[in-house]
């Protein structure tokens, strides 16, 4: 049983299910056919939804990833690549009786699966003499509703193959609700386990509880829900609704999980699970509502649409109270280069943070705890006051970006970090010569004078490779420029962050691509501040996969790890085949993207986007 419950998971998250296996599908009626917000009861503890996949295929073939796949100098790499993967993943086709394209054809509608609680026997779980219809389980139940449409001939095949593999452990039932029949598989040693499917109008609803799946026939068959549904969850509800496009588009991709509950109800009920669960009001942690979000594909203007949202109890208590972005500043400061491939800052109420954070710690271990335990042992043995020294003097904002140092190796990618200073001139002398003077006496620093007012210390962690090692050594180098600290991971970046110091390199604030996403946002906040800000220029971050894979050195690495890997060996045949374009014919379908974060009444909203 646990094999065909794993079978349905494999379905469906290949963007896949299962439908009518021996029957032919029943003709689609007249009634309104409920959606999976509809149909999913309102206990739901988790969700995914494609909201019609044959859409959200059209929308990606007119996005810009869609546009460069479609290019003809790209087209036969890709075409040799997936043609490749096609052969090269034959087990599939052995294990469910479809190869990979077959099964990537199947969903033609909406795709959605949903995590259930255990459930709960109810007066319509019970038949006419009061026994109960399907055997009570206290596991969380799977639920799947697929929308093949003219595909069912496959999805027969997979249900074939599935009950062919489970019917000698299982026993088999079929039984009548209405003009659906519901097809049942109960393991014959473990009654809970159970496997159960209706179709209608060639869309399969399947779930790993009869009890779940019932109940959704009867509404199914009704066009509405006899009890509440996910789609009157006041969560669900308050998320979705900040979760739609600029202009109102409709999300081709939802997700929804209702996290606390998700603790209360699947924790096993014991002792100990049960003092931790007394724990999650005072300490606040309940307040953690739901979560949720939703992707937005090739709408007007964009090329897509992300949308996070943590929805948060108001007002927060304990761990929540931590939890304290501010609105401030989000433009690149003047010292940001504009060879960046992202760009990320964040202003954060540093001081009530740490209050939150000593609160809860303190609840948990006991008054001064936090002080007796961290601060004051701190002090004691380097002389740094955590509290005055280091938090006291955070202003707040907090800015990283990241680079690829050149040449290219599989460790390229190197980030600057930058905390905003209230006095750098006491947080030098208090913490960062002290910071030094213990570093020194376990190894060396070096000093590097990297631009007029910023001279860095330098420490290499291992030895050097040499030019040619496909892994760069590690070098943290950190320093005071005017009012910020600075903290990289490798000299090349802190020596982009110096040129444009010195003027040499023009900065990311005059840059026309971060100029527009600073319009965009501006534009999709009204007049409203956020806390945080990113962008991300993606030809930086491809140019160096695209450098990696003309590598030769790579290749023979590649050649080496493909025999067992149906995948590598397919991207090596199309990398032996077909020559790789010049990087400028994939450069120019790649636009900017940006993000925002903004704290409502609600909770915390993130926002981000694409360019077309």
């Amino acid at each position: 049983m646990r094999l065909l419950l794993g079978r349905l998971a494999v379905i469906c998250g290949m963007v896949v299910s299962a439908t009518s296996p021996t029957l032919i599908a029943q003709e689609k009626s007249a009634r309104p056919r409920l959606t999976a917000p509809q149909l999913f009861p309102e206990s739901t503890l988790a969700y995914v939804r494609v909201a019609d996949v044959e859409d959200l295929q059209s929308r990606l073939d007119d996005s810009t990833m869609g546009k460069m796949m479609s290019d003809k100098e790209i087209a036969p790499i890709l075409k040799e690549f997936y043609g490749s993967l096609v052969k090269n993943t034959a087990e599939i086709q052995e294990a469910i009786g479809l190869d990979l394209d077959e099964l990537l054809s199947i969903p033609r509608g909406e795709l959605a699966v949903a995590l259930l609680p255990p459930k709960r026997v109810s007066s319509r779980d019970r038949d006419r003499d009061g026994e109960e219809s399907a055997p009570r389980s206290n596991q969380p139940a799977v639920v799947a509703v697929l929308d093949a449409g003219e595909e069912i001939a496959s999805v027969e095949v997979l249900l074939q193959r599935i009950e062919k593999e489970v019917g000698d452990n299982s026993d088999y039932d079929k039984k009548e609700i209405d003009e659906l029949t519901l097809h049942s598989f109960t393991n014959r040693n473990r009654r809970a386990q159970q496997f159960a499917y209706f179709i209608d109008g060639g869309t399969l609803v399947a779930s790993s509880s009869l009890g779940y799946l019932e109940q959704m026939a009867e509404d199914w068959q009704a066009g509405e829900t006899a009890e509440e549904s996910l789609a009157d969850n006041r969560k669900f509800v308050s998320i979705m609704s900040r979760c739609v496009g600029t202009e109102g588009e409709r999300p081709q991709v939802t997700f929804f999980v209702d996290p606390i509950r998700i603790v209360r109800e699947l924790l096993p009920k014991n002792a100990g699970t049960m003092f931790a669960l007394s724990l999650l009001g005072p300490l606040g942690i309940d307040g953690i509502e739901a979560a949720g979000g939703s992707w937005i594909v090739s709408p007007p203007d964009f090329d897509s649409i992300s949308h996070m949202h943590l929805l948060l109890e108001s007002p927060k208590t304990g761990v929540l109270k931590a939890i304290r972005p501010k609105t401030g500043q989000t433009a690149p400061e003047p010292w940001v280069p504009r060879s960046v491939g992202s760009y990320a800052t964040i202003n954060w109420d540093m001081e009530s943070t740490l209050d939150g954070v000593e609160q809860l710690f303190d609840k948990i271990r006991g008054d001064g705890a936090l002080e007796n335990t961290v601060f004051q042992p701190v002090l004691e043995r380097f002389d740094i006051d955590i509290r005055e020294d280091v938090i006291g003097n955070l202003e707040g904002r907090i800015t990283m970006v990241q680079g690829f140092v050149r040449p290219v190796t599989i460790n390229s990618g190197s980030n600057v970090y930058a905390f905003k200073l209230k006095d750098p001139k006491a947080f030098k002398a208090r913490v960062l010569d002290k910071v030094e003077a213990m570093i020194e006496d376990r190894t060396s620093l070096t000093d590097r004078n990297v631009a007029s007012e910023l001279i860095v210390k330098v420490l290499r962690l291992g030895r050097d490779r040499g030019p040619n090692s496909p892994i760069r050594t590690p070098e943290i180098c950190f320093g005071i420029y005017k009012d910020y600290l600075l903290i990289a991971d490798s000299q090349y970046m802190i020596d982009q962050v110096g040129s444009c110091i010195a003027g040499t390199t023009e900065p990311l604030l005059d840059m026309v691509e971060y100029q527009l996403i600073s319009e965009r946002i501006s534009a999709q906040l009204q007049e409203k501040d956020c806390s945080a800000l990113s962008f991300a220029r993606p030809e930086e971050t491809l140019q160096l996969f695209y450098e990696l894979a003309r590598d030769p050195a790579n290749m023979e690495r590649l050649r080496q790890i493909s025999d067992n890997n149906g995948v590598f060996k397919a991207l090596l045949s199309a990398l032996e085949k077909h020559t790789l374009p010049p990087f400028s014919v994939i450069a120019k379908y790649l636009a900017p993207s940006g993000g925002f974060l903004v704290e409502e009444e609600t909770g915390m909203h993130y926002t981000a986007f694409g360019l077309k």
